[in-house]
């Protein structure tokens, strides 16, 4: 259901070997629950099945993990076993930006909320690896479902220590952040420039049809108070890949369409009443 192209850059990125690309079977059945489709579809892939992890994540969210060298490897030798390790996400603000700009969202966008807020702003957003086993029923976007007494998993939060919350209710996806970044946090771009937001506004929302990314939506994560998460550990190793990605040539090309797409789409919405109205909104509620 792409209108960017980005849909061809994934399949080019298929062909490449980079990734598996899928149709949402949502879109196919002629539905519109497009995530939680996806959610169920892929649970009956064989790739799937034979996965030893699984994790939900959006494009604009990155594992940020703090020990070693900043690998998966590194964050699994540095907790015990466990059944799921829920990663507490930081948002980071617009940091100002007011027009899109092409680059890497993790360098144009360093601040962040704080990652020791007060009681009343300490809510945060998981999403959680979860080790595929009998113990597990099924996955979802944030956590998944278990298939064994709560007081039988084990269930860490992002400094490795033992967290019951989740286990608990199963209709909880988020948990009081704090004291929870010390291992791995997830870092998330959810607004970048507010050209880009208000393009992520038009598109509208993955669960429910009809459904905007609201002002509100801004206001909560236009937060910019913190710099001190970001990724430049893992820096050098992406841009080895980003080279060898640039490397190919139709990649490229379509990688320039998609940019152009989103161009034209913020030269659209910057003509469009409504789309006038949320930015004056935005300059003089939450800038």
């Amino acid at each position: 259901d792409c209108t960017d192209g980005t849909d061809l850059l994934l399949d080019r990125l298929d062909a490449l070997g980079e990734l598996i690309h899928l149709p949402n079977p949502a879109a196919v059945a002629g539905q519109t629950y497009y995530q939680p489709a996806a959610l169920s579809f892929v649970q009956e892939m064989p790739v799937f099945r034979a996965a030893d992890f699984f994790v939900s994540i959006d494009v604009d969210e990155f594992i940020n993990i703090h020990v070693g060298g900043g690998t998966l490897g590194d964050l699994f030798a540095a907790v015990p076993a466990f059944d799921v390790l829920s990663m507490t996400e930081l948002n980071h603000g617009a940091n100002g930006q007011e027009t899109y700009h092409r680059g890497w969202v993790t360098e144009q966008f360093p601040a962040h909320k704080t990652a020791k807020p007060g009681k009343w702003r300490a809510r945060s957003g998981v999403k959680s690896l979860t080790r595929r086993s009998e113990r597990i029923s099924g996955i979802r976007n944030h956590r998944p479902d278990l298939a064994i007494g709560a007081d039988l998993v084990v269930w860490l939060d992002g400094s490795g220590r033992p967290m019951s919350e989740l286990a608990n209710d199963p209709g909880e996806n988020g948990v009081d952040c704090r004291g929870r970044h010390d291992l791995v946090t997830l870092e998330h771009y959810a607004l970048r420039s507010l050209d880009s937001y208000l393009v992520k506004m038009s598109r509208g929302d993955v669960v429910v049809a009809g459904k905007q990314v609201s002002e509100r939506y801004w206001r909560l994560r236009n937060d910019n108070s913190s710099r001190d998460h970001d990724l430049s550990a893992g820096i050098a190793r992406a841009r080895k890949v980003h080279a060898k990605l640039e490397s190919d040539d139709k990649l490229m090309a379509l990688h320039e369409a998609c940019c152009r797409a989103h161009e034209e789409r913020i030269e659209q919405l910057s003509r469009d009443p409504f789309y006038i109205e949320r930015r004056k909104w935005i300059f003089e509620n939450a800038w």
